[in-house]
């Protein structure tokens, strides 16, 4: 069998339009065409948003600091549910969220325009990785996740260390740095790896002045405190203040296509009890409440770093088949002799760095595949000085890029 390896990017670089002379209530299908695309794309961003909210409430930690990239997990995950048959894709597409959704289209332009942001540094990238010793892969499949999902191919020695190295290699380069070492081992049942990885940089559209961060008391989980380089903005910034919440849109860029939202919950409602009742409703209702307004943001310079194997999460949340090899039903992937396809191991590491200049933020997902056995508008005061919640979005689709929960900043320049 021969495999192809592409650009992950190259392969998502255009999307073919309608060229045909048909006209619909005067429109031309090709005018019309975009139009469809941006919709189904929009629908896809909605559905990754959906599946990363569950997955976040179920990760999520009284006092402990989360951090995620859904729309990294969705598509890791989305290139083994391309494979899937039977109650196996039913319960992956239902805790995705991707019933009555042909996701291959819409991935193919969704990473295509992530990848064509103008105003950030924003890289999608995916990859499979296999060893043809242990598995037989089928070229339908191994092009179709070309296709759709911009994927790279790496045919190489799950035996051998040095390939730990490589996939560590692929993921380091691919998040500038940030997630050098995710990977520890290659189990002697693994046969392959479906990854992806982002990588985010935005300055913000107006930036913190240096000059006005001052040390300031962090109110911790119960009645700790700790000592933190609070920023601090004087400036019209969108903002609501409604439900016991105050939130707050900082764009990045000249473009404004991404943004950071803080939600700041009052201390009578606290952030473990917003991130429970959090939804796509309650954050939309939020966001379109928002109204620029003079007003003084304080927020501490953070860095936050998660990692997490995600298997128990997403078998909780109703994705159980994929990951027993007795009933999981992958054979359009290939064969191997070492018995049938599962999913043995969902792993994610996610990590942000915010200060007075913008956001670095990275994440990696591996989807290790095994087989046989195996697992009024008044001038506001919004002062981050209490555990709190944030999302970087990708203004145009909506789609809600990574998500987090800050109780304990650490400074990022601290060693």
């Amino acid at each position: 069998m021969k495999y192809r390896t592409r650009n992950a990017f190259a392969v998502c670089a255009a999307t073919a339009l309608l060229t045909a002379s048909l006209f619909t209530g005067g429109v031309s299908a090709d005018e019309e065409s975009p139009k469809r695309e941006q919709a189904t794309v929009k629908t896809l961003a909605n559905a990754e948003n959906e599946f990363g909210m569950d997955i976040f409430k179920r990760l999520h930690k009284d006092g402990e600091n989360t951090f995620i990239s859904p729309v990294s997990i969705a598509t890791a995950l989305q290139m083994a549910s391309h494979a899937a048959a039977g109650e196996t894709r039913s319960e992956m597409d239902k805790v995705l969220h991707l019933e009555g959704l042909d996701a291959r289209e819409a991935n193919k332009s969704f990473v295509a325009a992530l990848n064509e942001r103008k105003g950030v540094k924003l890289n999608m990238a995916n990859s499979l990785w296999l060893d043809t010793e242990r598995v037989t892969m089928k070229d339908q499949y191994v092009t179709e996740v070309q296709e759709y999902f911009g994927s790279e191919v790496r045919v190489a020695n799950f035996e051998d260390p040095a390939t730990v190295e490589s996939v560590n290699g692929w993921i380091s380069d691919k998040t500038e740095g940030l997630i050098p070492s995710m990977l520890n081992e290659i189990g002697e049942r693994e046969i392959a790896f479906l990854i992806n990885a982002i990588y985010f940089k935005g300055t913000w559209t107006d930036q913190f002045n240096k000059k006005s961060t001052k040390e300031a008391d962090f109110h911790l989980t119960g009645d700790d405190t700790k000592k933190v380089n609070l920023m601090s903005r004087s400036a019209r910034i969108a903002y609501s203040n409604n439900d016991g919440v105050q939130v707050a849109k900082l764009p990045y860029g000249d473009d404004k296509q991404s943004a950071m939202w803080i939600i700041l919950p009052d201390e009578a409602t606290g952030l473990d009890k917003l991130v429970q009742d959090f939804d796509i409703e309650t954050l939309s209702k939020w966001q379109k409440r928002t109204r620029k307004q003079q007003g003084t943001l304080k927020l501490p310079r953070f860095k936050l770093k998660y990692k997490s194997n995600l298997n128990d999460t997403l078998k909780e949340a109703g994705m159980k088949q994929a990951f027993d090899f007795r009933v999981a039903d992958f054979k359009a992937m290939g064969e191997s002799k070492l018995g049938e396809i599962f999913i043995n191991r969902v792993l994610h590491e996610a990590v942000v760095i915010v200060n007075e200049e913008g956001t670095e933020a990275a994440a990696g997902t591996i989807v290790g595949v095994g087989a046989g056995g195996g697992r009024p508008p008044e001038p506001f005061m919004m002062v981050c000085d209490r555990p709190f919640m944030f999302l970087i979005t990708d203004e145009p689709t909506g789609s809600i890029l990574f998500m987090g929960t800050c109780y304990n900043p650490a400074d990022p320049d601290a060693k």
